[in-house]
Order: structure tokens, then sequence, then C-alpha cells
């Protein structure tokens, strides 16, 4: 994978900034917001959480998640396949904690309930069409009379 698709994945996730992660529990599949922090040295993205909550349960019991970010009006969309774990790294919980964070867990960040997923990918999709509507019905139309494949975005997927 080239660097520039990397940057330009990297670049993606912190514009959208709150990705869904989505976990299996018994077979059932849930997703739930969570805005997370991406640090590009490891490609790792954490997120805070609470230690008692439902998805660290379902982290416990299998750690395969997925993390899909969307912005429609940017025409931008990610899927990032890969596993987290559930961890008490109070350096990362200091790096992520910020006054939403005190006024959401209704604690200090030292408090036992606050607890960090740490999320590494191991593979990414992602799909991007930063021109504007009218270039992509243009596309579309131009592509629809010529038989050709239209030139409406980035479509990656990245090895991580």
């Amino acid at each position: 994978m080239s660097d520039n698709n990397m940057n330009e994945l990297y670049d993606m996730i912190d514009d959208v900034g709150t990705a869904m992660l989505v976990t299996e529990n018994d077979g059932d599949i849930r997703s739930r917001p969570m805005n997370g922090k991406l640090y590009r040295d490891s490609g790792e993205i954490w997120f805070l959480t609470q230690s008692m909550s439902g998805k660290v349960h379902e982290i416990d019991q299998d750690r395969s998640t997925n993390l899909t970010y969307c912005c429609p009006e940017k025409e931008t969309y990610i899927s990032i396949s890969g596993n987290s774990t559930i961890k008490r790294d109070q350096n990362k919980i200091d790096d992520l904690w910020g006054p939403w964070a005190s006024a959401w867990f209704g604690c200090e960040k030292d408090d036992p309930r606050v607890a960090a997923i740490c999320f590494r990918p191991d593979i990414a999709e992602y799909w991007s069409s930063p021109e504007s509507k009218m270039v992509q019905a243009w596309e579309l139309a131009k592509a629809y009379m010529t038989d050709r494949k239209p030139d409406i975005g980035t479509n990656n997927r990245v090895q991580m």
C-alpha cells in the first residue's frame, strides 16, 4: 500500500471523526457511534468507554470488530476490519479525556469505571468522491452515452 493511500485514509478518518463501532454478541450484530482518536504512528484508533458497558462484554467475547465512517455530504465512506481490546492504559485515557468525557462519564478520568478500547486495524476499504454532485451527474451521463465506466471517485482497499 502506498503512503498516499494511507495518508488519504487517515485524513478521511480524522475529517469524519465519529465511527460506528460494530461488535457481535451471540450472533447479533450491534453498532454504536463512537468518537475516537487515530494514532497515525501505530494506526490504532482508541475510544473511551465505560468498563461495564455491553460493548466491553462483546469485545471480551469476540475481539473481531469493524469501524465504519460515513459522511454523505463529502461522499466519504470507510469500512475498517480489525480487532479490539479493552485496556486501562492511563496514558491513553489521559490523552483522550476532555471536558465532554467528564460530563459523559460523570466521574474523573482515574475512576475504575473508565476504560479504553484499542482498535487495531487489519484491512480497510474506502470510497471518496471529492467532485460536486454536478460533476458526478456529468460523469454518469457521459458514461451512459459512451458505455465507459464513470470517473466519480476513488475506491481503495488498504492492507494495514
